[in-house]
């Protein structure tokens, strides 16, 4: 799978060269170091995620408030600033 990030230029300069002195200058070790940056953020922020079977059950019904008010992108918008709250 293939995941494009645009990062802030110094911000990927040190990631880098940190990744280079990790894993030599060898072809893939900046894949190397960004499975093992985001393998140790999922397990630092995303192990307290609830566990949700159906996503769309969950939130059915909490934006009924806004219907006809907002296009569909803009209630995608809305519906993940509630489910940032519960947390």
């Amino acid at each position: 799978m293939v995941l494009k990030v645009k990062f802030e230029k110094d911000l990927e300069q040190k990631f880098r060269e940190l990744a280079m002195r990790r894993y030599g200058f060898s072809r893939g070790a900046i894949k190397k170091a960004s499975e093992e940056a985001i393998s140790r953020w999922i397990r630092e922020e995303g192990g307290g995620l609830p566990k949700v079977k159906d996503p769309i059950k969950a939130i059915r019904g909490a934006l009924k408030h806004l219907r006809g008010k907002y296009t569909s992108v803009e209630l995608q918008h809305e519906a993940t600033k509630l489910w940032a709250e519960q947390d």
